[in-house]
């Protein structure tokens, strides 16, 4: 990198984002009506009940509303973000009315599916080999009434005894496991983690943090969530979201866990009728961990009316989330943005395909001293650093680079040891600031109340064969 272009000047072309603790800017819709046809080979069922997404993918399961056919099943949908392109359904069974299949969850080249017919089924449990067809891997007996995830397990712990297909059944106060390959029990209701609450086991859904194995669960439209301590042990339980009024009667209340290496979110849908007036907005909700609310900016996202049933489906990698509304037949696809500051400016692609982005976690109070800058959707092992300065700007390509710098005036450099960082097999980069010791081109500045600085990752690139460098957007953080 040419570190003296960092003082060039420019003026403004800037464009703003509104301001919040986590974006979701909607990437696509997809339509399913079409699975809601039983002529059809993509006929799922009446609705789409459940989903499971890894990036490229979205898998969606049916529920039977009474639609000619009684079948529900499961559906692929590929290239979701490019050309959704449906396959033909699989998984598909005779289903009672009002019955359906409760929870999906995709992981190593392996989908799993819960199904709850009233009763327990021989395929209660299932296993898909992706890639394959909808080849069958595996199948176990049981009422999977209560949805399924992949559990990680504990950090530091073994993986033998802790990660595999987690799942729970009504009236049992265990979490059960079976290996994710072989569908055989790992721990079961009379061995498996103690979850029992307050709220009850009528349980309605389970996920579990890809970081810490802890879980989450409803039961009675309470959220809640045990913290991990062992394989197969937990230690205290916490409610995330109490309702008014306990409810256990009412499915489709669904939780999911939005877990990356910067922030850790909940979202869930506050869901204690059938009715079908019900407001998305007022319906679901976004906490932390500790159960405070967090403020969501959908930016143009406007869902019709709905019944309440959403289900959610995290991608930890790509940072986006795919939510099915069972009442419209749509399935969103929204990238998540999260954190605080304001990003502006326009970044090109890199080798990629992407614009890479910034963006920071901590406290806007300067006081506290807690903001950690990120750097997303870098090329892999590439080497980068960051940029600050108190005013914004605007340079195409400059230098040669193949990005846009966003900053003028003072600039200064995160390249202190420790500071210049690697990409790796993530193409993200992390930096702790120490905000008494902000960087400038004259020497080290306090960050104090009532400042604005703005920042930028400059990271170097390889497009065609030749050396290159470019920048993320730039990110705006008003100091209090």
């Amino acid at each position: 990198m040419q570190r003296h272009l960092l003082f060039l000047t420019a003026g403004a072309a800037l464009t703003g984002a509104a301001s919040a603790q986590l974006r979701l800017t909607e990437l696509t819709t997809i339509n399913l009506n079409t699975t809601s046809n039983s002529a059809n080979p993509e006929f799922i069922g009446s609705n789409p009940s459940c989903v499971a997404w890894d990036g490229s993918s979205v898998w969606v399961a049916g529920f039977n509303g009474g639609a000619a056919g009684a079948d529900a099943g499961i559906v692929e949908v590929s290239t979701a973000l490019t050309n959704p392109t449906l396959g033909a359904s699989f998984g598909r069974l005779a289903t009672p009315n009002q019955r359906g299949y409760t929870g999906l969850d995709v992981a190593g080249g392996r989908l799993v599916a819960a199904y709850d017919p009233g009763g327990s089924d021989p395929e209660g449990y299932t296993s898909w080999n992706v890639g394959a067809g909808g080849a069958q891997g595996w199948a176990r007996g049981g009422r999977g009434s209560c949805g399924i995830a992949y559990d990680p397990g504990f950090q530091g712990g073994n993986p033998a005894l802790g990660s595999g297909v987690g799942y729970t059944n009504f009236g049992s106060g265990r979490r059960s496991l079976f290996d994710a390959v072989t569908g055989l029990d790992i721990w079961n209701s009379t061995n498996g983690m103690i979850i029992n609450t307050a709220a009850g086991t009528t349980w309605r859904d389970i996920d579990f943090d890809e970081q810490t194995g802890d879980v989450y669960l409803r039961a009675g439209n309470y959220v809640i969530r045990w913290t991990r301590t062992g394989d197969n042990a937990v230690g205290t339980s916490s409610f995330l979201f109490t309702p008014p009024l306990p409810v256990n009667n009412v499915i489709g209340q669904n939780v999911a866990c939005l877990s990356s290496p910067f922030s850790t979110y909940v979202i869930y849908n506050k869901r204690d009728n059938a009715g079908a007036t019900q407001d998305f907005f007022q319906v679901v909700d976004v906490v932390r961990p500790d159960g405070s609310l967090v403020t969501v900016d959908w930016g143009t996202f406007a869902p019709a009316l709905g019944v309440g049933l959403y289900d959610f489906a995290w991608h930890a990698a790509s940072n986006t989330l795919a939510i099915v509304d069972f009442a419209n037949r749509n399935v969103h696809i929204f990238q998540a943005v999260d954190g605080i500051g304001t990003n502006y400016c326009t970044a090109n692609a890199n080798s990629t395909g992407n614009a890479a982005r910034m963006g920071a976690q901590g406290s806007a109070v300067a006081a506290a001293n807690s903001v950690t800058l990120k750097g997303e959707q870098l090329p892999q092992n590439s080497f980068a650093f960051f940029l600050t300065s108190q005013s914004a700007g605007f340079v195409a390509n400059p230098g040669g680079s193949a990005g846009n710098l966003c900053l003028t005036g003072a600039i200064g450099r995160y390249v202190a040891p420790g500071q210049i960082k690697n990409s790796g097999a993530t193409g993200m980069v992390s930096l702790a600031l120490n905000l008494t010791a902000h960087p400038q081109p004259t020497g080290a500045v306090h960050v104090t109340a009532g400042q604005t600085w703005r920042f930028q990752c400059w990271y170097r690139d390889v497009v065609g064969g030749t050396a290159t460098s470019n920048f993320t957007d730039g990110l705006e953080i008003g100091f209090q």
